[in-house]
């Protein structure tokens, strides 16, 4: 019988499936509403760590000051913690110094509110993060090119060569050899009444007055091999002598507006009155290019050839001292670099770090091992008198791993190597790079980006492989117009470092500054 009104009356499974789907709907908005909460968690925890880290290396650089860190931790801080300072309450920010005031240590902490889960009984989260940073104990060597290049005026762009020999024209010096003063102009055509200086446009052949004209007639051989330079080891007069295939008596003045100069050929010299006969606008035989005449004026500098000999003797003839510094130009940018590779001294703490520097141009030497003597380092660089000769980077990369490998090496220290050039590499040693001494072998430079590979390219590359794989970081800087930054990227990609371009010695504070920042701080925790 029930059977039977079961089957003319089926039971409603309707009833029974509207409560477990709005059951399921139910749930899932619970979960989706949660998911929110927990992604406000996430976020309010990547902000706090965010604004905790960006607070501790900020403030490490400021240390041992740790009054000037705590200000600069809390400043850091306020500017990377936007949502927990919005949405957060309770919020606490704590620093504190490790024992040694090397190190800072930084937490932070806050509760945010939840929206959703409040429902579920969690009415807040609460979020912290813990940041530690410290100024690394660091063993640097920075490695300066000190070849011809480096030696240049800032009068012109460089101490151009005219001649088909190896002569270079550059001032010389104020107080030359010889008791004579310095050669200046002290006034132009003097068959132009009322004229200062040299007109735009005289005759080919005039006659001008200089304080000084006796540095030209000294027939003492010493003298003129400290004026001139060691091709010029002779008793004729720099005005009358002609060494191979160099012009007698070639003088160069820049134009008034320095956009250039003239050449002029001294024909006649009368010491009595300081007055020379010259011919004006002579050809730049080097480059096969006529000068044209142009204005000078007086104070203007006498620029005479100087050789360049083996040991560079031109850039010490072209100090405007005799060389005791290498505060003695001006020798550009040789001086720029020095007084920047002191400013790169200031950038670090003598408590914790230790600097030392080689040099470079045929090979490289050690000017001063590691020393956290601050002072004697600056009295070091003093020390290298002035610039010559060819550019050996891998040598003087080789030095710079000598400098960290030797005397005051910690093994707590990072290792830090930089390279200053304005060259192209084109000396390389035949016996190695561990050794003080090099038996050099020679390359032409390359032209262009990207270049064809040679020995002394190779070398500097292949060197600062070898001091990364003894854990030193090699950092490459190039100053001026006249690298090839490709080269040097090469060998900055090879020590696991950077290159960093300074397209004038104004950049180069700014390129010393980089790596001082890169190298001096680390997240510790």
């Amino acid at each position: 019988m029930l059977r039977t009104i079961s089957r003319i009356f089926p039971r409603s499974e309707r009833g029974q499936v509207l409560p477990l789907f709005m059951l399921f709907i139910m749930v899932l908005i619970g979960f989706m509403a949660f998911s929110i909460d927990v992604g406000r968690y996430v976020w309010a925890r990547t902000s706090m760590q965010a604004g905790v880290d960006a607070a501790a290396l900020a403030a490490a650089q400021s240390m041992p000051d740790q009054v000037a860190a705590t200000n600069k931790a809390n400043e850091y801080w306020l500017d990377n913690s936007g949502f927990i300072q919005s949405q957060g309450y309770n919020v606490g920010f704590a620093v504190t110094y490790p024992p040694g005031n090397k190190a800072i240590s930084i937490h932070g902490e806050a509760d945010v509110s939840t929206w959703f889960a409040k429902f579920f009984g969690e009415d807040h989260w609460h979020v912290s993060a813990d940041g530690d940073a410290a100024s690394q104990v660091l063993d640097i060597a920075v490695v300066l090119d000190i070849s011809g290049s480096m030696c240049n005026h800032p009068a012109l762009p460089s101490f151009p060569s005219v001649e088909t020999g190896s002569a270079l024209m550059s001032p010389g010096r104020a107080t030359p050899t010889g008791g004579f003063s310095f050669p200046v102009l002290a006034d132009g055509d003097l068959a132009t009444a009322g004229v200062q200086g040299i007109p735009a446009s005289t005759a080919a052949s005039i006659v001008i007055q200089l304080n000084d004209v006796r540095i030209f007639t000294s027939a003492v051989a010493a003298n003129n091999n400290t004026n001139f330079g060691t091709q010029w080891n002779s008793t004729t007069p720099y005005w009358q002598r002609v060494p191979s295939s160099v012009r007698a008596g070639m003088i160069l003045i820049a134009n008034s507006n320095n956009n250039g100069y003239e050449l002029f050929q001294i024909t006649a010299v009368n010491v009595a009155l300081n007055q020379l006969t010259v011919t004006r606008a002579r050809t730049n035989n080097k480059l096969g290019v006529a000068t044209v005449q142009a204005p000078h004026a007086v104070g203007a500098e006498i620029w005479a050839n100087r050789y360049d000999g083996p040991n560079g003797t031109y850039c010490q003839a072209t100090s405007k001292f005799n060389p005791t510094s290498s505060t003695n130009g001006p020798t550009h940018p040789f001086d720029d670099a020095v007084d920047n590779a002191k400013y790169f001294i200031t950038l670090f703490n003598s408590n914790y770090d230790k600097i030392g520097f080689a040099d470079f141009s045929t090979t490289g030497s050690i000017v001063s091992n590691l020393s956290s003597n601050f002072a004697s380092l600056n009295s070091s660089l003093d020390g290298i008198l002035y610039p010559g000769g060819s550019t050996n980077i891998a040598h003087g990369i080789g030095r710079g791993r000598a400098i960290l490998d030797g005397a005051g090496k910690r093994a707590n220290a990072v290792r830090v190597l930089v390279v200053l050039t304005d060259g192209i590499p084109n000396k390389y040693c035949t016996n190695g790079y561990d050794a003080a001494s090099c038996t050099t072998g020679s390359t032409s430079d390359p032209t262009s980006c990207p270049y064809a590979s040679n020995a002394s390219t190779s070398a500097a590359v292949n060197q600062a492989a070898v001091a990364k794989a003894a854990k030193i970081t090699v950092y490459t800087i190039g100053l001026g117009s006249g690298v090839l930054d490709c080269i040097l990227v090469d060998v900055a990609t090879a020590g696991g470092g950077t290159y960093y371009k300074a397209p004038t010695p104004a950049d180069l504070d700014a390129a010393f500054q980089s790596i001082a920042e890169q190298t001096h701080i680390a997240l510790i925790k």
